[in-house]
């Protein structure tokens, strides 16, 4: 588990483990780390010394009385001999600086596997899978992306039409979650015509993500409107993570 406040840091730790096959879950503060501790068997938790409730260093002790056998990394931006003095009072496997080479991170992920004398528990994966994330709601791309990480999936954004068009040619996505309204009403109809008309392209699976009945009062389903919308499934906004990840499972199984 990531616990880090800084969303575009904790995303990009992410996707350097999750390309090692590692399972990873984000959270930003020490009430939902803790939470989760309590349900979840963690080998490692990565976590940042800036926390919003408190200092990371302080919330060692929190995690470590809910499971004793929790590896605690601990994560700084800068660091000052006062900082390294406090952290290292604690019970921590690893204290590691942000500007460091990330080498050294992934290295002390991997001690820790030996130091719990397990193998490297990563999955045997192929190569992961691309989702490219077409929306122009920039808080719900940020919301969406850690929960496709923690499933192995690379992702790509796109906030409008024609950047969408032109990341998909480049990339290739193996899947697309598609918003319907964007900058015009009709872009996401647009996209979706453009992409299951083009002979190279219209494999690739269209998820279409939207609260078009919420705003237009209009209901939408392939099964009855697929004749001008050709996405291949609907889900309406706001999505359950749980819905959203098994919609895209059964779409790259077909």
């Amino acid at each position: 588990m990531i616990v880090d406040p800084d969303s575009k840091a904790a995303q990009e730790l992410s996707q350097l483990f999750v390309g090692e096959g590692y399972d990873i879950e984000i959270t930003e503060g020490i009430r939902k780390a803790a939470e989760r501790v309590r349900n979840v068997k963690y080998d490692c938790v990565i976590m940042d010394v800036g926390l919003p409730e408190m200092k990371g260093y302080e919330a060692v002790p929190i995690l470590k009385a809910i499971d004793p056998k929790v590896q605690i990394v601990m994560t700084a931006s800068q660091n000052s001999m006062e900082l390294e003095q406090e952290v290292r009072k604690q019970d921590i496997f690893y204290y590691y600086i942000k500007s460091f080479d990330q080498n050294e991170l992934q290295e002390a992920v991997q001690d820790v596997y030996k130091k719990l004398g397990k193998t490297k528990e990563v999955k045997d994966k192929e190569k992961p899978r691309n989702v490219l994330v077409i929306d122009d709601d920039a808080s719900f791309v940020t919301a969406i992306t850690p929960i496709l990480q923690s499933k192995g999936y690379r992702v790509e954004a796109a906030y409008n039409k024609e950047e969408a068009i032109e990341k998909i040619d480049g990339l290739k996505p193996d899947l697309i979650l598609l918003d319907i309204m964007m900058e015009k009403l009709t872009d996401g109809f647009d996209i979706c015509y453009k992409l299951k008309h083009d002979p190279e392209m219209k494999k690739i699976p269209v998820l279409a993500v939207s609260a078009v009945t919420k705003e237009t009062g209009f209901r939408f389903s392939p099964a009855t409107d697929g004749e001008y919308f050709e996405a291949d499934d609907f889900v309406e906004k706001p999505v359950k993570p749980t819905d959203l990840l098994e919609r895209i499972e059964k779409l790259l199984r077909v």
